[in-house]
């Protein structure tokens, strides 16, 4: 039996490549005929750049760059020297990641950081910029990224605007002159998960803000910002980006770079898929097994463990899904889905133990597939 082992990372737990193995090591336990193809899988987060540089052969270059509130740190981003690609995770520089509880301030955080591994990028010679926006720390409509790039973004009186969500409000005219053609004619795929369109109730500030540290405050002040920012990015950029969906994504960071850049936003998921293989090996695979930490709703829009069943679906494939924690609501897409726990365990004690809780499951599920395709 050839299964395809192919689940996003547990987050707080388990990598995506620790996840796929502790699946794999089960299923050996219950019968070592079966021939496992580990793939394991981002969707534009933490986790991206490594899975990509691992599968097609490139390296890390260290970057220094500034973090979310303005601090020197050491960042990166993956190279591919075949391609002239740079492979950019936002959440390496300007992410949650990077700073402690009591320092998340989505009004003073800023993309900046990020938008430096993009000029690093350029001065190697990309050609294509693979940027994953998944677990950032800002919701600054990406004022910091084109500020790294070149572009003057000033208030009414001329004067440069603020960093962070304070920036949104005060934009009023954006000029292109000091940015290179290098970033310009840079292909950029702005790798993302989520649909939110930037304005609304599902939007950046509304969604995201309290993610990030915002008070109910700070969200009206960051929808304000986010009315006027839009409109002086289309009436510069001459496109439609309200209605833009995933615009809302990682506080907006889409949306100037589409209006100014040659840049298009895919599903994350998908293009990792493409890029790690997947759907090749869909076409010799009897089974797919995929998951992450928890199986929701979320999990059917936009990530990974989601995209990965209706690939499977598509080719005729079963389909089952590993998680923590498990929605039942999320079941349709799937032909099982089921949980790692055994008993009554506490969220840290479930984290802890994932590999072995992982193994253990996978090996029971080993022992059921043996008797049912013998």
């Amino acid at each position: 039996m050839r299964i395809l082992i192919a689940p996003n990372a547990m987050k707080g737990s388990l990598t995506a490549s620790d996840f796929a193995e502790a699946i794999a090591k089960g299923l050996l336990m219950a019968d070592a005929t079966f021939e496992l193809i580990k793939c394991p899988l981002a969707d534009g987060g933490d986790g991206t750049s490594e899975l990509i540089i691992n599968k097609l052969g490139g390296f890390f270059i260290p970057v220094p760059v500034h973090d979310p509130l303005g601090r020197v740190i050491n960042s990166r981003l993956g190279w591919l020297p075949d391609l002239k690609c740079a492979i950019i995770e936002m959440a390496e520089a300007s992410g949650l990641k990077l700073l402690a509880a009591d320092e998340l301030n989505p009004m003073a955080a800023s993309s900046r950081g990020t938008g430096e591994l993009m000029v690093a990028a350029i001065e190697k010679g990309a050609q294509k910029i693979i940027l994953g926006i998944g677990g950032s720390a800002t919701v600054d409509g990406g004022i910091g990224i084109l500020k790294a790039l070149g572009f003057s973004l000033t208030d009414r009186e001329g004067c440069e605007i603020a960093d962070g969500g304070n920036g949104l409000i005060q934009l009023a005219q954006v000029l292109t002159g000091r940015v290179s053609p290098e970033i310009l004619n840079c292909e950029i795929v702005i790798a993302t998960d989520v649909k939110n369109l930037l304005l609304g109730d599902h939007g950046a500030a509304a969604i995201y803000g309290p993610q990030k540290g915002a008070t109910p405050l700070m969200v009206k002040e960051l929808e304000s910002g986010f009315n006027n920012y839009i409109n002086v990015l289309e009436q510069t950029s001459h496109k439609q980006l309200v209605g833009l969906p995933g615009g809302g994504a990682a506080g907006g960071v889409a949306i100037p770079l589409i209006a100014f850049l040659n840049a298009k936003m895919e599903s994350g998921a998908e293009l990792m898929m493409e890029l790690l293989g997947v759907f090749d090996e869909l076409n010799n695979c009897d089974l797919v097994i995929t998951g992450e930490g928890c199986i929701d709703l979320q999990t059917c829009h936009g990530k990974g463990p989601g995209a990965v069943a209706r690939a499977a679906r598509k080719a005729g494939i079963p389909v089952l899904a590993i998680g923590g924690k498990i929605d039942v609501e999320a079941s349709t897409l799937f032909d099982g889905i089921f949980s790692i726990t055994t008993g009554p365990l506490s969220l840290n004690q479930a984290m802890e133990n994932a590999y072995e809780l992982t193994i253990l499951f996978a090996s029971e599920l080993g022992k059921l597939l043996k008797s049912l395709f013998k």
